[in-house]
């Protein structure tokens, strides 16, 4: 297996996202070239996936955020293809994005997890994050 940041997007990673993002979400929408770009020309996002036999078997997106009480790093959109699942790649995901948080000298990395994701929670944990007793609240715009 093999994790890196993506730097180029071509066809290929347009169709694997195309792939793993509806498993994430649950909708048929998907990310464009586009909009993968500009994710990838952010400087406070690094797009990683993780690559077994050159197939993207799973993605997740690390942010830095600079805030006045710190470096802070936020872990999004873990996705992990069905057919890869139990293999090690979400484990080898959050690893290699938590090495990069601390490399860059985050006070800490956060991440949120619904519920229903039993897996993913209890793999959280095992990798030393800690559930925190907060209120979520998010606003959408019409």
């Amino acid at each position: 297996m093999k994790i890196e940041r993506v730097t180029i997007v071509d066809d290929h990673i347009v169709r694997s996202f195309s792939r793993l993002i509806p498993q994430l979400t649950g909708s048929v929408k998907y990310p464009s070239r586009e909009e993968l770009e500009e994710v990838i020309k952010s400087e406070n996002s690094y797009l990683f996936i993780a690559t077994i036999d050159g197939e993207v078997t799973g993605s997740l997106t690390l942010l830095f955020n600079r805030l006045t009480t710190g470096l802070k790093g936020w872990i999004e959109d873990v996705v992990v293809d069905e057919a890869a699942r139990g293999k090690g790649v979400a484990t080898a995901l959050i690893g290699h994005a938590l090495k990069i948080a601390e490399e860059n000298e985050v006070f800490h990395v956060d991440l949120t997890s619904q519920p229903v994701r039993e897996a993913a929670n209890r793999l959280y944990l095992k990798m030393g994050f800690t559930r925190r007793e907060t209120n979520v609240y998010r606003y959408y715009f019409q």
